[in-house]
């Protein structure tokens, strides 16, 4: 465990230091917050609905929190495993595949960290008042992280499909948009119809996603309870995935030589 959390400080030390890429990331938030904070202003004032932005801009908040901070594990491993550099780690004291997560990981705390503290100041001057109690922000915010942490999972089983597939850029793409479209990442899905409701509880996009950010506007305890047994359910189906493809992989290097 010492050895990961090393991997850990030193992917946090790295991201860190990189200025420029965390500004780059805030001024595209602050864009993001300002313009969609405009456009649900003028949509509430057009249905006479009060508190319209307030609910949906801290809902965006959060949801690009998750989304943003993502270090692109996918590209990484893909890269990995069509140079040959994982066959230099499988016989190492040390798991390729954990690896790799703890430095995703640590890439994406501190993206996920700095936007956590600059967007709730930002959002708090567009909308005056979040639209929960502050007692419930650690546990929202914790949820949120763990959803990012969990979003690096899926990547992490996108970039193991590099076993199957010439290029998984088209793939990260698709799931990439599906995150926004079935997992509510834009939009909350509540205002989708029922029929797109249904779908979408079926992927492992409801829970990664909607469920967890879903408490900021409506948060309850069984509604934190149903996002964590579904989010340990994919958790346990993508990882099962991860886990035989590496396996493959690893009989692979073994038979070929890498």
């Amino acid at each position: 465990m010492i050895k990961y959390w090393s991997l850990f400080l030193v992917s946090f030390k790295q991201a860190w230091n990189k200025k420029a890429n965390l500004s780059g990331l805030l001024f595209f938030l602050f864009i993001l917050l300002f313009i969609y904070n405009r456009l649900w202003e003028v949509i509430a004032a057009d249905s006479f609905t009060s508190g319209l932005n307030r609910t949906f801009i801290w809902y965006l908040l959060f949801a690009e929190m998750i989304i943003l901070s993502n270090p692109k594990i996918d590209r990484i491993l893909f890269d990995d495993i069509i140079s040959g550099t994982m066959a230099y780690y499988i016989n190492k004291p040390i798991s390729f595949f954990f690896m790799r997560y703890v430095e995703a990981v640590g890439t994406m705390s501190v993206s996920f960290f700095v936007m956590g503290g600059f967007g709730t100041l930002i959002t708090l001057l567009f909308t005056g008042k979040p639209p929960f109690e502050w007692w419930q922000f650690p546990i929202i915010f914790i949820m949120c992280y763990l959803s990012s942490c969990i979003n690096i999972i899926m990547y992490t089983a996108i970039g193991m499909c590099t076993l199957w597939l010439a290029s998984i850029r088209t793939l990260a793409m698709a799931i990439e948009r599906l995150a926004f479209t079935l997992g509510g990442a834009i939009f909350p899905l509540s205002i989708y119809p029922e029929w797109f409701i249904n779908i979408a509880q079926w992927t492992p996009f409801y829970s990664f996603y909607y469920l967890t950010i879903k408490l900021v506007y409506d948060f309850s305890f069984s509604n934190l309870f149903h996002a964590i047994f579904l989010n340990m359910f994919w958790i346990l189906l993508v990882g099962s995935f991860i886990a035989l493809s590496y396996h493959k992989l690893t009989k692979r290097i073994n038979i070929y030589g890498g």
